[in-house]
């Protein structure tokens, strides 16, 4: 159980990085944006 929380977690920082790395090329759509600021509030990042 612990391995499935620990690949949970990485796969939302890894879609994390992904979509900020979107937003600083300016090529991010609006849902894509929304799920980024959710991301970041769960994750506690700005």
């Amino acid at each position: 159980m612990n391995k499935d929380i620990i690949e949970s977690i990485n796969f939302l920082l890894k879609e994390y990085e992904r979509l900020k790395k979107k937003k600083e090329m300016k090529i991010i759509t609006k849902s894509e944006n929304e799920t980024l600021i959710k991301l970041s509030n769960f994750l506690g990042k700005k």
